[in-house]
């Protein structure tokens, strides 16, 4: 369990830090930010256009989303398991709780990412990074959950 804890720590620790420097970034820029931004893409090139305001909604979501899915790691016996026993539940409880945590902070982070990368395109600044780190964020938690599939399947009954 302690490892969850560290895990848990470093990960919010990475998370506040991306929010602050993400609110840091929306304030100093906000005047440059055009009133109407591009909300929407198709091959590269803009087709969907909103208000500048629509900025300040990817990072309430994310902690929102964030926030739910701290509330479903506090309950992890609440999840279906594969080969769950008397044995190993407590194992599988803490694997499952260390997977969620895992996901909230990814999910976070690729919503601040893709939140940047729409600030940086309206202000006509470099988005390569953010639209690759929000994909490569976002094709990470798939992974972290087959991970942790084969990792309960592999488990003795």
């Amino acid at each position: 369990m302690r490892k969850s804890n560290g895990l848990s720590k470093f990960l919010a620790l990475v998370s506040i830090i991306a929010l602050i420097g993400h609110i840091i970034h929306l304030v100093v820029a906000w005047a440059d930010v055009p009133d109407e931004i591009a909300i929407h893409f198709t091959n590269g090139e803009p087709d969907g256009w909103g208000p500048k305001f629509m900025l300040l909604i990817m990072p309430v979501i994310g902690l929102l989303i964030w926030w739910l899915l701290g509330l479903l790691a506090k309950h992890p016996d609440k999840l279906n398991y594969i080969n769950l026993t008397d044995n190993n539940r407590d194992m599988q409880y803490n694997m499952a709780k260390k997977v969620i945590i895992v996901i909230q902070h990814l999910a976070f982070l690729t919503f601040l990412s893709a939140n940047e990368a729409f600030l940086l395109y309206a202000i006509d600044a470099n988005t390569t990074i953010f639209i690759v780190l929000s994909i490569a964020l976002l094709v990470f938690i798939p992974i972290v959950l087959i991970y942790n599939l084969i990792w309960a399947a592999r488990l003795k009954a």
